[in-house]
């Protein structure tokens, strides 16, 4: 019997996935480059090298359009909720003619688009900014190296919702206090079911971010004790109404 060589595999450990797929993704030079160099020299020096390689050779054939707004969202979804991939068309029908409104909350409760690859090799603003104008709101090439560092160090986004389960049964959920600074959720959310009486928990979601959800409708309780208890500036703390997110006030 012939013996297999048993091959490790490396994965990276910004984004979970093998280093040859990294480039593809949006946090490439901010988080996985930095990460492969300090922890995979060798590999990153051979990626490099293929990589450049590549560049005096034949290259990868550029998208001829940018993605339709159904592909933008498709895309979002499968990064940070893909069990809601299948509601997209629904979404669509739903937000027809406020398609920016739709962007405009959902990356303002998870993140940051992903990168449109027509746009991924664009070295003119006024390319990008073109872009733009045409599919509306942020198809705009990301910010990266130290500038995209010093913007997600400061991005603090706290979302506050209200679900109704089964039974007429409300529950309000928290998003976005994993980007609080110094702050701990599970102190948080055992502060949060102090003050309501009730069962309060932090739950993972498959974006690899948490929130946490508390028993009951506290709204507008809740964003108060996140001001109040942890320093939580007010023009972070937004409400999710219906599915529109206006500031806390």
């Amino acid at each position: 019997m012939v013996a297999l060589e048993r091959q490790q595999i490396i994965y990276c450990g910004a984004c979970g996935m093998p280093p040859e797929y990294c480039s593809y993704g949006p946090d490439f030079e901010s988080h996985c480059k930095p990460w492969l160099q300090k922890n995979h020299l060798d590999v990153y020096k051979q990626f490099k090298e293929t990589n450049e390689t590549a560049g005096d050779g034949e290259q990868l054939e550029k998208p001829s359009d940018p993605w339709t707004i159904q592909e933008r969202l498709t895309k979002f979804y499968e990064k940070y909720q893909p069990d809601k991939v299948d509601s997209v068309p629904g979404l669509l029908e739903k937000y027809e003619g406020k398609e920016e409104k739709l962007f405009t909350a959902l990356t303002k409760k998870y993140g940051s688009e992903p990168e449109d690859p027509f746009y991924a090799d664009s070295d003119s603003d006024d390319e990008v900014e073109d872009g733009i104008g045409n599919l509306s709101l942020s198809n705009k090439k990301k910010r990266r190296g130290a500038a995209a560092k010093k913007e997600n160090k400061t991005d603090t986004r706290v979302i506050i919702s209200k679900t109704i389960r089964t039974k007429k049964k409300a529950v309000t959920t928290v998003f976005g206090m994993d980007s609080v600074p110094g702050i701990k959720l599970k102190e948080v959310s055992k502060a949060l079911s102090k003050r309501f009486a009730g069962s309060s928990s932090v739950k993972d979601l498959p974006s690899g971010k948490k929130e946490i959800i508390v028993q009951g409708d506290h709204q507008y309780d809740v964003a108060a004790l996140i001001v109040d208890k942890f320093k939580v500036p007010k023009d972070c703390v937004y409400m999710d109404t219906d599915g529109d997110i206006v500031p806390y006030s």
